[in-house]
Order: structure tokens, then sequence, then C-alpha cells
């Protein structure tokens, strides 16, 4: 059992859902991705497992893997593991390989979400029929841009010369402070203060 392939298989493999035999399709390939190397070569059950895995008729189960080879899904392997596992040739399975690229292209089977699968055509559609834009999760809000406004005015250049005098170093003030809070506080729990004198020239005790 390959967990890549089954991933695949559940998560990304663009199987259709528009057809009659869309679950056949879908437990066949599972089926053949549970016998699967991890990167979803020498699958190779024979129709009978098959039948078992799925509980479809042998007919089913043949109809669903010429299926599956035409939607491009499977090819056919390379018999070379099979042989080495399997002496009598006349118990030979068909070897299969999952193409578990399908689905992770750049085409119209790309990002498709969970619950919008593709149809036979390949388009995407949502759950209430109309075509589905975007992935899951996705805003449909546009990214906003970081460049600046042309309306927008300029910082003004830092001319060199500051337009707030610095502390007199005989108040409680601190040198960020603006000269209306620059004060000398009159108590030890800061509740009186009286605007300091040097920092406002024109106030009077």
């Amino acid at each position: 059992m390959s967990i890549e392939a089954l991933n695949w298989v559940f998560n990304v493999a663009p199987v259709p859902t528009d057809r009659k035999d869309a679950s056949a399709l879908a437990f066949t390939l599972t089926a053949l991705a549970n016998h699967a190397a991890p990167d979803g070569t020498e699958a190779f059950p024979s129709v009978e497992r098959l039948m078992a895995y799925t509980r479809l008729s042998r007919r089913t189960v043949q109809r669903s893997l010429r299926a599956l080879e035409e939607l491009g899904l499977i090819r056919r392997g390379n018999p070379r593991y099979r042989d080495a596992k399997i002496e009598r040739a006349d118990l030979r399975p068909q070897v299969y390989d999952l193409v578990m690229m399908a689905g992770l292209s750049t085409g119209p089977t790309a990002g498709r979400q969970h619950d919008a699968p593709l149809t036979s055509t390949g388009r995407q559609h949502s759950p209430n029929g109309a075509p589905a834009a975007t992935r899951r999760g996705a805003s449909m809000t546009p990214e906003q841009s970081f460049k600046p406004s042309k309306n927008r005015p300029a910082p003004s250049a830092p001319t060199g010369r500051s337009t707030v005098p610095p502390v007199c170093g005989q108040c409680d003030a601190r040198d960020s402070d603006p000269v209306s809070a620059r004060v000398v506080w009159l108590d030890t729990d800061r509740t009186r203060s009286n605007l300091c004198q040097n920092c406002h020239p024109a106030v009077t005790r």
C-alpha cells in the first residue's frame, strides 16, 4: 500500500464526475493505488482482486481499467518486477502505473478544489453548477497596492533644527515631552504640578 498514491487518488486525481461510471472509476483507481509503489508504479493486482475490493463485476472492472487508460490516469507499466514475483506466466496480471502528474500540471486540472471535482471535459464546477474560479480559502479581495499615492504629500525633509526647545534640566520633563507637558511635580504621588518656568518663560508662579 502506498500512502502517496492513495493521497493522489483522494485529493488530486482528476476523476470525472459527470459520467455514469464515475464511482466505478474512482473505486478501481483507489484499488490500484492500494497496490502501487510510492511513485505510483508497479501496481498489478489481479482482476479478481479488484473485483473483491470494489464489489464490481469483472466486466465493469475491465471497462473501468480501459476508461482510466483513456483518461490518462493510468498506463501500462513495466512487467519486470511482476515477473520476478509471479513465476507462472498464465497467472501474471497486467501491470499499471498511476500517472500521478495528472492534476498537478498548469492546465485546467491544476489547483482544483476538493469540493469542486472535474467533469469529463476538464472543466471544474462548484456544487451549485457555477464554474469554480478560486481555490479553497482563496480570497476574492484584490491585493492592496503598496505603491505610494501620487496625491499623498511627501514627508518633509529634516532641516537639521528641532522645532522643540531642549529640556532645561531643572524640571521633571523628558526630552520626548512636548513643551506643554514640561512640569515640576509638587508631591511624590504626582497629583499636583506647576508648569516649568524655564521651559515656559511667560508663565509666572
